[in-house]
């Protein structure tokens, strides 16, 4: 038996995708703070940083309205198709798009595999950006994740 995997950061960047106003200067900061934790401490991801990343979205009303909606349609899901995560090209591509986001010196290795790492590394990339609703705008991923949404859940 498959264990379902934790939509939040999907969610979530589905939810930043979406939003038309920027966010404050203190919760780019506190995005800033998820990314630096996700990148080096990814199994504290349950513990701790995940409540942090649910406090940003919570705090802006719009990006809490879109992430409420895609969670739901998340949640309907049995399984989620590879093809819909991104590749080493897409989030290499994103990072190159944000100059600012290449670490310098010892680089960590990341401990989450699969799904969690490719979207962990995501939100390293968008969080760490200057620009991050200009960044995630980038994902070109997540139009295939929102065309397969539509069609998994057709209701909405």
């Amino acid at each position: 038996m498959k264990t379902k995997p934790d939509n939040t950061i999907i969610a979530f960047l589905l939810a930043f995708q979406d939003l038309k106003t920027a966010l404050g200067e203190q919760h780019k900061q506190n995005l800033k703070d998820v990314a630096k934790q996700l990148e080096t401490q990814p199994k504290a991801w349950e513990f701790y940083i995940k409540e942090r990343l649910l406090e940003i979205i919570t705090a802006n009303y719009e990006l809490n309205q879109y992430y409420q909606f895609y969670q739901s349609q998340l949640d309907n899901l049995e399984e989620i198709p590879q093809n819909l995560l991104p590749n080493e090209a897409e989030i290499s591509r994103l990072n190159t798009l944000e100059k600012t986001s290449i670490t310098k010196g010892f680089k960590p290795k990341y401990e989450a595999t699969g799904y969690e790492s490719q979207l962990n590394n995501v939100v390293v990339i968008v969080g760490s950006s200057e620009k991050p609703e200009e960044t995630v705008k980038q994902a070109t991923f997540l139009e295939k994740w929102k065309q397969f949404l539509s069609q998994s859940n057709p209701s909405n």
